[in-house]
């Protein structure tokens, strides 16, 4: 999505630029966030693309390398080396004026736990997203018992997912599946919301089917067809799995038909790392820019002009972390995009800084939309004071400084009635980055 974008932003301002863009997978385009909403309106997992490679390789006028690897990079000789997956003894090397790394995320994974595509699922590409519906489907067309979903991680993802799997029972009128929600922490989103909204989502999801196992500290997952989980788990049908874990003191087991791993995002950052670019790394400090939300961090480390630490290579989208705040969102992205389209166009001109106006970010759950613009890292949450004011589905929630109440850090719009504040509030929030 990310290499895409910035082609397309290129393309506005010159149709000559040579491109070559290269990717492991088919390099199909499709929309990324589209993937945790798609079940309950029944999309076909080859419905969700919604353009070919070769059709955005004419598109865009650019030569598409798709089911191919960069190896490795060459900074000092501005050369890339790459191998095909297809024919792995096919091996070239390219020369770039510029290079863009927009290699992405993967799924965070629990230790010793593997995705099977059988049991153990996490979804962050399409490709993953058909084998986790395929599965589902197959179990639901087998099993006369409604399917057991369990889904670790009670963040943005996991939430999403489990509106989307227990909506599809309203969609189709029919309880084919049921949902459990796992995290160590007390509430839903918690690292999102204030424990307001994270209650009444909670009881918004409660209410439309979704059971939560909250506060729990998860000690094993394993299938009753292999205790140590594996790529290569035996393809019966009638697989399940036990989730372990303790709650209250007590010790206690969950089976499931399929979990599902939600619990964030790990920045792929190898290839740069092995080229010497600098990755950040240290955990939950403040940004550089302080009106930058607080973040993890995690990402290659780009500046202001989205460059790495090595001349002529730059970072956008899930796998960059600019000027200390690492933000996977579409928002970020497309602005990071724009930028940087600026600044290769034309090399003999200064290059563009990337700007960051306040971003919201709605939350795709139809049993409470949300909308979340996050606080910038200079305030610490002892220097915060929220107001609330209920609405008719829900409430509109704004951060204030204790010392200055009139002025507005972010806020938390909950239900459809408070979403019509987002443009209102938002223009009242400073740039993040400008």
């Amino acid at each position: 999505m990310a290499g895409y974008t910035l082609a397309r932003e290129l393309r506005k301002l010159t149709t000559s630029l040579p491109i070559v863009m290269v990717c492991q997978d088919s390099g199909d385009s499709y929309a990324k966030p589209t993937l945790s909403n798609a079940y309950a309106q029944n999309k076909l997992a080859d419905s969700i693309a919604n353009a070919s490679a070769a059709k955005m390789a004419e598109t865009l006028n650019l030569t598409l390398l798709n089911f191919h690897q960069v190896t490795d990079i060459n900074a000092a000789e501005q050369v890339i080396v790459v191998r095909s997956l297809v024919n792995e003894a096919s091996q070239t090397t390219l020369a770039y004026r510029d290079l863009v790394l927009a290699t992405g995320a993967h799924s965070r994974l629990l230790p010793n736990l593997a995705v099977n595509h059988q049991t153990i699922f996490a979804v962050n590409h399409l490709d993953e997203y058909k084998s986790f519906q395929q599965r589902l489907n197959t179990l639901k067309s087998q099993k006369l018992a409604p399917v057991k979903v369990a889904i670790i991680g009670a963040g943005l993802i996991g939430c999403e997912f489990a509106n989307d799997l227990i909506g599809q029972n309203t969609a189709n009128q029919t309880a084919g599946i049921t949902v459990a929600v796992f995290d160590k922490a007390a509430r839903p989103l918690a690292q999102q919301l204030p424990s307001q909204a994270g209650i009444m989502l909670q009881d918004a999801l409660t209410q439309s089917g979704v059971t939560f196992y909250l506060g729990t500290d998860i000690t094993s997952i394993t299938t009753n067809l292999n205790k140590n989980i594996t790529t290569n788990i035996n393809t019966s049908d009638k697989a399940t799995v036990t989730i372990s874990f303790d709650r209250d003191n007590h010790s206690q087991t969950f089976e499931a038909d399929i979990v599902l791993i939600a619990i964030g995002l790990v920045a792929n950052t190898d290839l740069a790392a092995s080229a010497n670019i600098a990755i950040a790394s240290s955990q939950h400090i403040n940004p550089t820019v302080t009106h930058l939300p607080r973040t993890v961090q995690q990402g290659i480390k780009v500046d202001a002009y989205l460059a790495t630490s090595a001349e002529h290579i730059y970072a956008i989208g899930d796998c960059a972390n600019v000027m200390g705040s690492y933000m996977p969102y579409v928002m970020p992205l497309m602005n990071q995009a724009k930028a940087l389209a600026k600044t290769l166009a034309d090399p003999n001109m200064a290059p563009t800084k990337v700007a960051y106006p306040a971003m919201p970010v709605a939350i795709k759950t139809p049993s409470l939309p949300l909308v979340v613009l996050p606080v910038s890292g200079q305030y610490s949450d002892d220097q915060l004071y929220w107001q609330t004011t209920p609405t008719t589905d829900g409430m509109v929630m704004t951060a204030h400084p204790k010392d200055d109440p009139h002025s507005i850090l972010g806020f938390v719009l909950a239900g459809r009635e408070a979403a019509k504040q987002r443009l209102t509030l938002t223009k009242q929030v400073a740039d993040w980055l400008s």
